[in-house]
């Protein structure tokens, strides 16, 4: 392998990542291996597992509000990856992942970690993709199986967790999600069938005194310099302690988690975040994680972060998934990184403020320009300037606080920096802190953010929308492209849909910027551009009611869920009452035994003379076992669960020993397996079983009324960047469209002589309806559109592109909503779908015209 090429400053490259693989070692197999074991049905698991990945990943969930609550792919993905490697194929060390998993001609040239007998994996996650979501699903996936599985397989899993921050800022994030247990409560991680089973207590450090927790289970919340031996503490550094002072000595337990976790007795699962502080083997915080495992057992060292890299930029090679930011930029679930470009110069000054004014100027009115976009959303941006001294930082601060008094004036501009010393003032050290957990506030006086350091992890806040770079990053100092501009990344409007794309401005000198540039070659990604100089565009726009057009207003009434699961599908199949089933008893013929012959003939390839002609005997089945596993395969596979054969298989013996033939019979009886065998039999059981798993999965109850209609004119303002039609027919200044289809049906709706409102059902309004797909998950339908005719008739209607075979379900769950609509409120719904191939041959100038798309169909009687 070709010699490292050295960093330069005089062409601003940290890293030559040529030589390094655009992911880890074990990625690209393990990527592969999961996606088959994903459609393969998830085999190889234990039940509980299986119940939770189907609660987790295949059912779909609300929140309180209404809005939909979905685990991001990249979550699933990574937690699926996990399970894979740590529960199927029993790949727990890091020498074993390498042994199966390495693409070994990758792996010359990489630091390899040395084989310490622990076990340890690690998961890549960009920045803002939601890895605390991921550790509160590998918490429970652990726990579950440790309390739900029997001994033999239980003894494997955690019921002890010590969740480890680098610091007090990222501890202080991690307690707001894990304080009380508010993150497995808020979010739907404990499937209703396994709440019995859910006995965790959580302690954040400074809480819980000093006992050992009798809870089934329990996990501790702390960051690392509190978990280091007083006489082994590490040197402090300005990064450190701006990030993570000491506490007060009254949060400190007098009893360190470790000792309390050694004292339960029980396995324990350790989560590292931000875990790319762990890279050296030899560091402090390997070393208490070390000296648990040699007094209790360790089931996993599970590292996060999205920055696994050694000091030379290349990866972890115990990362199993790696979600990096490219594809988190175009799944838009992070802001997308725009680089600000201006033909500005520095002006020859050894001032700060009049050197990099123009640089300064632009990031300012940038600034200002989210400012005013994000008012109707009640949204506060924020400015955050990286310089390269403390003076400059100082002066560049002044320079903002009297150039801009209004909006950077006083405590509007938070200065962060080192004292002659070197090291972070105290004085400024609680002030970051704060700022880091309050600046999304409204009621935060905060709007920028001066440092001579960089937004590092911790800093997770989510208003930053202008990052200005002002100092020179070297290789040198050991910086991360994506640890610079990382903490701007968190969006301000998560979980309000995908029809706006946020972005971060990154300005900068040349420096800089040839910095940035680092980033797009680590993580192969243009970031888009855009000139300063030239007029302001339109950041944000916004989707809103208009209270001139309330007469176009449309209200839908709430209906309580026609359909409910009440347990998990293994549940229900292992409850099925199979003694229930209505038909008449199988034809059981006693005797010998049928068997099944044919002729097999071998002829000359030229002449076609027959030169053999034999009878063979096909041999049928020998046991009752295959019979019923051909069976409960076919069953599995017809409704689309094979990962629930292991429960299928015991109700169809059931079946066939008590009430297939009318009596209770011996399975392994000749005659008996004969009868089984028939096609008849195979008939009969197939059907079955397949109807009553379809039927029993979801139960259907009566809907009512509840609440008030909810009506289009209570939606708050929400930002889209997708196409728009500017209608005059609907209540909002826009009906906001996912793709040109639906523009164009909008359109129509408007300009339509028998509509007289219409609205387009965004999945910021909270309206669905619940549906059971071909799996029999419960899953929730957002139709595109609803109108009312002249006739007083209200509409839900579907524009429809190509067609899955999901649609069908969608459909009459939708036909059945209309008619409990219907039923209820006293006005009448119908349901319409509008398939984009027709709609453009039909040409129709009225919603009466689109019957004839489907006359004489159930959706239109």
């Amino acid at each position: 392998m070709a010699a490292r090429k050295k960093a330069s400053a005089a062409d601003g490259t940290l890293f030559d990542v040529s030589e390094y693989m655009n992911t880890a070692v074990c990625v690209p197999k393990l990527r592969e291996a999961v996606r088959e074991w994903r459609e393969g049905g998830y085999k190889g698991v234990t039940d509980t597992t299986r119940l939770l990945l189907s609660h987790w990943f295949l059912n779909e969930h609300r929140l309180p509000s209404g809005r939909p609550f979905k685990y991001h792919m990249a979550q699933q993905a990574a937690l699926e990856t996990l399970i894979y490697t740590w529960e199927v194929t029993g790949v727990r060390t890091r020498l074993g992942l390498l042994e199966q998993f390495a693409v070994k001609e990758l792996l010359q040239g990489q630091q390899l970690p040395k084989d310490d007998g622990l076990s340890r994996l690690a998961l890549k996650m960009a920045t803002g993709s939601g890895k605390t979501k991921v550790m509160s699903l590998a918490t429970a996936w652990q726990y579950f199986n440790a309390v739900r599985e029997q001994d033999e397989i239980a003894q494997a899993y955690a019921r002890s967790f010590l969740v480890i921050a680098p610091n007090v800022i990222v501890l202080e994030r991690l307690a707001e999600d894990f304080q009380g247990g508010r993150i497995f409560q808020v979010d739907p991680v404990i499937p209703p069938a396994l709440k019995a089973f859910w006995d965790m207590e959580v302690v954040v450090r400074g809480e819980g005194g000093n006992s050992v927790s009798s809870s089934e289970g329990v996990l501790y919340v702390t960051n690392i310099q509190q978990l280091y031996p007083e006489d082994e503490k590490p040197a402090s550094n300005p990064l450190d302690d701006l990030l993570g002072s000491k506490p007060p000595s009254s949060l400190t337990p007098n009893v360190p988690f470790t000792d309390r976790i050694v004292k339960r007795g029980t396995p324990v699962m350790v989560l590292n975040d931000e875990a790319h502080h762990t890279h050296d083997e030899g560091s402090a915080w390997n070393g208490v994680i070390r000296d648990l495992a040699a007094k209790v057992p360790l089931s996993l060292q599970l590292d996060v972060t999205a920055t696994p890299r050694f000091q030379k930029g290349g990866l972890f090679p115990w990362v199993i998934y790696d979600y990096p930011l490219k594809q988190a930029i175009v799944d838009a679930i992070v802001k997308r990184p725009v680089k600000g470009v201006t033909k500005a110069q520095e002006e020859k000054s050894d001032i700060a403020s009049v050197r990099y004014q123009a640089f300064l100027t632009a990031g300012v009115k940038r600034w200002q320009e989210y400012r005013d976009a994000l008012k109707p959303f009640k949204k506060k941006p924020a400015l955050f300037v990286m310089m390269n001294t403390t003076a400059e930082a100082d002066d560049v601060a002044d320079w903002l606080r009297a150039k801009y008094p209004q909006e950077f004036g006083g405590d509007s501009t938070l200065v962060i920096h080192t004292d002659k010393t070197g090291e972070v003032s105290k004085k400024d050290l609680e002030a970051a802190r704060k700022a880091s957990r309050e600046i999304d506030n409204d009621s935060s006086k905060v709007n920028a953010v001066v440092s001579v350091m960089m937004l590092r992890e911790g800093w997770d806040v989510q208003n930053v929308t202008v990052v200005v770079g002002l100092r020179p990053y070297t290789a040198k100092a050991n910086i991360l492209p994506e640890q610079a501009i990382g903490r701007g990344l968190r969006l301000m409007f998560r979980g309000q849909g995908q029809g706006y794309t946020e972005r971060v401005d990154i300005i900068g000198n040349r420096n800089f910027l040839a910095f940035v540039e680092d980033l797009e070659k680590l993580e192969q990604i243009k970031l888009d551009a855009e000139d300063l100089d030239g007029g302001p565009p339109v950041i944000i726009p916004q989707i809103c009611f208009v209270p001139e057009k309330a007469q176009y207003d449309i209200a839908l009434p709430q209906l309580s869920p026609a359909l409910t699961r009440k347990r998990s599908i293994a549940d229900e199949v292992a409850a099925l009452d199979v003694m229930g089933f209505k038909h008449q008893p199988l034809p059981l013929k006693k005797g010998g035994k049928e068997a099944q012959t044919f002729t097999y003939e071998g002829k000359d390839i030229l002449t076609l003379e027959t030169l053999v002609s034999k009878e063979y005997e096909i041999q049928g089945p020998q046991t009752a076992g295959e019979v019923i596993s051909y069976y409960a395969k076919r069953i599995a596979a017809d409704v689309k669960l094979p990962g629930q054969f292991s429960v299928i298989a015991p109700k169809v013996r059931e079946w066939f020993s008590r009430r297939a033939f009318g009596q209770e019979v011996d399975l392994e009886e000749p005659a008996v397996i004969q009868a089984m065998s028939s096609n008849v039999a195979q008939f009969v059981a197939l059907d079955l079983f397949t109807k009553a798993i379809r039927g029993l999965s979801i139960e259907e109850q009566q809907p009512e009324v509840i609440n008030e209609p909810l009506r289009l004119s209570s939606i708050e303002p929400f930002p889209w960047t997708r196409p728009v039609y500017e209608a005059n027919k609907t209540p909002w200044n826009f009906a906001p469209c996912g793709n040109a289809f639906e523009k164009e049906f909008a359109k129509f709706l408007d300009m339509a002589e028998d509509v007289t409102a219409f609205g387009k059902l965004h999945e910021q309004f909270p309206f669905s309806i619940p549906y059971v797909d071909g799996n029999t998950n419960l899953r929730y339908y957002h139709p595109d559109f609803v109108a009312v005719g002249t006739d007083g008739t209200h509409w839900v209607i579907e524009t429809k592109g190509a067609e899955t075979e999901e649609v069908q379900y969608k459909d009459r769950a939708a036909a059945q909503w209309c008619e409990n609509a219907s039923e209820l409120s006293g006005t009448l719904w119908r349901y319409l779908k509008v398939p984009q191939k027709q709609f453009k041959g039909l040409q129709p100038e009225s919603l009466a015209d689109l019957d004839a798309l489907s006359p004489a169909g159930p959706l239109f009687n």
